[in-house]
Parts: structure tokens; C-alpha cells; sequence
């Protein structure tokens, strides 16, 4: 499928002792080599975008593109610009590299509507709240992105007041005691332990 896979990893997320929530361990794999796996399903290029290359170089190898961020600094407006900038294609699924759980077949309905409408960007609504990571995003967001991070309007909300997009309610998706997984993002060691009982519980992923 012409699709970018784009890992975000510009917010250096990290837990207890510093360690970075990218590399925890879930089951056999780390959280990026799973990210990886899942993304390779259905895109034909594979994109991390990271402040830290040489971190993951040893484990990825030459499996994906690693690049880094243009505007240093930035957060994931900067990852974003970074990731349009470089995209051999025209649409692009872009997630954190803190969700452990990302979904091929959400992704593949959120390019269905992509197609359909000529939406720059496919959003996810859950529970009222819209979700722009796990999200669909189309290459012409460049100048967008370009735009926000030279005014320093980083806020990754700001980027719909300037685009057309679509949003995809994903109310009848699995849940699990009130767990979307997809959407899932881990942020301390408790979400680690949460997913960590999640897949000794449901044996799903």
C-alpha cells in the first residue's frame, strides 16, 4: 500500500530512570519493534522520526528511515514537519512512539474515507475527544506544519484551524474497562504495568 508509517519520538517520552518509553519491553518485543511489525502490515515505508538516532540505530538497523527534526526543539509539530518533508508518499499514518497498541485495520478504514472526501487529515473521535496520533494525515499539511512551527504555535490541536479534515467516531471499537487500545498512550510506569496486565489478561495482540 503507498503509505508512510511515521513514529514520532520528538517528545523523548521517558519514565521511571529515565528510561525511554519506546524501548519498554512488552512481551518478546520492545514498543517500537511491535510499532514496526504493525506498521510494515500495510505501509511500504516506515519513517522515526527522533532528536536521538543513534539510540535506535543498534536495534532498528536499516529495517525503516530514521531522520530528525529540522526545527530542534519543537516537539511533534517539528516531527511532523520533518516526517511531510521526507514522505515517499502522499499519505501518512502518524503515531507517537509511546502507543503500544497501534491498529492496521483502523487505519485502513481511516484511508477509505481519506480517499473518499480529499480530507487532509482523518481524526479519531472517542468518548467526545478527538485523537490526531494513530491519525491519517495527507502530504500537503507541509506548509501547515512549516507555519505553526515558525510561529511557535506548537500545540498539535492548532493544525485543524488551517486544514479540511474528517473526523472517524470510533465508539464501536474494542474496549476493555474503559481501554481503547489503539488510542492508548503510555506516560508512567502504571500505564506500563496497565498494559502489561492487559496483554496477560486478553492475549489479543
Amino acid at each position: 500500500m503507498q503509505l508512510t508509517g511515521v513514529i514520532l519520538d520528538s517528545g523523548n517520552h521517558s519514565i521511571d530512570n529515565d528510561q525511554l518509553i519506546s524501548l519498554l519491553k512488552i512481551g518478546e518485543q520492545t514498543l517500537i519493534e511491535r510499532q514496526v511489525v504493525e506498521m510494515k502490515k500495510i505501509c511500504n515505508e516506515v519513517i522515526l522520526v527522533t532528536k536521538d538516532p543513534y539510540v535506535y540505530l543498534p536495534l532498528l538497523g536499516n529495517s525503516i528511515r530514521v531522520i530528525t527534526d529540522y526545527y530542534k526543539g519543537s516537539g511533534t509539530m517539528s516531527g511532523m514537519h520533518a516526517a511531510f518533508s521526507l514522505a515517499k508518499n502522499e499519505s501518512l499514518w502518524i503515531v507517537t512512539s509511546d502507543m503500544p497498541y497501534l491498529n492496521k485495520d483502523v487505519v485502513s478504514n481511516m484511508l477509505d474515507i481519506k480517499n473518499e472526501t480529499d480530507a487532509q487529515i482523518i481524526a479519531l473521535e472517542w468518548s467526545g475527544h478527538l485523537h490526531l496520533y494513530h491519525g491519517v494525515y495527507d502530504r500537503s499539511c507541509l506548509d501547515v506544519t512549516n507555519e505553526l512551527v515558525e510561529k511557535e504555535q506548537l500545540g498539535s490541536m492548532n493544525i485543524l484551524e488551517k486544514v479540511t479534515f474528517k473526523v472517524m467516531n470510533v465508539e464501536g471499537f474494542q474496549e476493555n474497562d474503559g481501554l481503547v487500545p489503539f488510542l492508548f498512550r503510555i506516560g508512567n510506569n502504571e500505564d506500563y504495568q496497565r498494559v502489561l496486565q492487559f496483554e496477560q489478561d486478553h492475549h489479543v495482540y
